[in-house]
């Protein structure tokens, strides 16, 4: 009789079953690391555009957000330079806006005296629009949850403050996000 070098069934179905295990405890971490980078990136390029639509309104009408004296007037404002998809946002008394890249800017309360580097204007960037983790609706959006300094999760919500005459990451967390190197 001829001896075949064959694996059998119980072989290959304890390799799978550890090839199942390996795969079911890797795969969870890579997909939060990937959505983690999706999120700081988005939050880069919020504050550029962001950054980009300030520069344009001083470069071309010699406007800075110092004038703006309320929400709604910072709102028209920055979006005469962005990319926005829908603008007709109340939320309370703050103002809000989509771009075309997905992104939900909100206005929370603009100083009497305008934006500038004594007291900034803060905004709320969600990165991630009306998708998870962080939804909102048309009438209330999340702005106390913010997460921590002791976090180490990168949210897909931040915080970033606006000067006279740019903008820039506001908190502990925002301010990680956007000046820490990748760890990968």
């Amino acid at each position: 009789m001829k001896k075949s070098s064959a694996f059998t069934l119980a072989e290959v179905l304890i390799t799978l079953a550890i090839i199942g295990v390996v795969a079911a405890m890797t795969i969870p971490g890579v997909i939060l690391r990937t959505n983690q980078q999706e999120y700081k990136s988005g939050f880069k390029k919020a504050i550029s555009v962001l950054n980009q639509a300030v520069t344009m309104n001083l470069a071309i009408d010699n406007d800075s957000p110092e004038y703006q004296k309320n929400a709604q007037d910072l709102h028209d404002y920055l979006i005469k330079r962005m990319n926005v998809m829908r603008s007709d946002i109340t939320a309370g008394s703050n103002k809000a806006f989509y771009t075309a890249d997905g992104f939900r800017y909100e206005i929370g309360t603009v100083p009497a005296e305008g934006c500038s580097q004594e007291v900034p204007c803060i905004i709320s960037v969600d990165v991630n629009g009306d998708r998870g983790p962080t939804t909102v609706d048309d009438k209330s959006y999340i702005t106390s949850n913010y997460p921590t300094a002791a976090d180490t999760e990168v949210p897909d919500c931040f915080a970033v403050m606006v000067t006279d005459v740019s903008v820039q990451p506001y908190g502990a967390v925002a301010q990680r996000t956007m000046y820490q190197a990748d760890s990968n």
